[in-house]
């Protein structure tokens, strides 16, 4: 579970987020819609994820403040899923997701593999594995981002603005790949914007006054 408590976030001199009160629950899909271009809700998924520290309040994970985590505990429970960028452009896609799973010793080559073309198939992007970064358009660079969650099997995944450009039938297949996840046990959450199908979720939020509120 991840649990935001009093958490005021802040960039730039900007006052983002103040007074959060929140818990994304396990074995569900929570969909959080933007309100606006600078809303802050990638620096929310971020602050999630670890990657951000807030002003104040803590963000927890499982009970325990993620600051005190260690930098491959956050890494391999809490993934952030970038919207664009993420991706070293000097490696292969393949590499930039085999790359962390051997650096934190979470399996072996052979096992990275397995789980990388496994993964790959499911969302139907095995045939991006030897492209670089710059061969990438937005979509797939989104979704070689969740790939890396995925095959992490991160229990958090945090995900940035996924669908826009996709075809309904691409969403589709994806939406059914999340559900697998909260079916096992994980926290999905993910910035929706307007026009974006987010019927499937089982918690709706909406940013707005400066914290998260229930849209319905």
């Amino acid at each position: 579970m991840v649990a935001l408590c009093d958490v005021q976030i802040s960039r730039g001199g900007t006052l983002l987020f103040q007074h959060v009160n929140w818990q994304f629950a396990p074995a569900s899909i929570t969909a959080v819609r933007k309100t606006g271009v600078l809303d802050g809700s990638s620096t929310l998924l971020m602050c999630c994820a670890g990657l951000v520290k807030p002003d104040k309040g803590v963000v927890k994970f499982n009970d325990a403040d993620i600051q005190t985590l260690s930098e491959k505990e956050r890494y391999t429970k809490l993934n952030y899923c970038y919207e664009s960028g993420g991706l070293i452009s000097l490696f292969t896609v393949y590499n930039n997701i085999a790359t962390p799973l051997i650096y934190h010793d979470i399996c072996t080559d052979n096992e990275a593999f397995a789980r990388i073309t496994q993964t790959a198939e499911e969302l139907e992007i095995g045939d991006l594995l030897e492209y670089e970064p710059h061969q990438l358009n937005d979509v797939q660079v989104r979704l070689v981002n969740l790939m890396r969650a995925l095959v992490l099997d991160a229990q958090v995944i945090l995900i940035d603005e996924l669908q826009t450009g996709m075809s309904e039938k691409m969403f589709a297949g994806v939406v059914e790949v999340l559900k697998r996840c909260a079916d096992r046990g994980h926290t999905v959450v993910m910035v929706t914007t307007s026009g974006d199908h987010d019927e499937f979720a089982d918690h709706h939020l909406v940013i707005a006054n400066k914290n998260l509120e229930l849209r319905y």
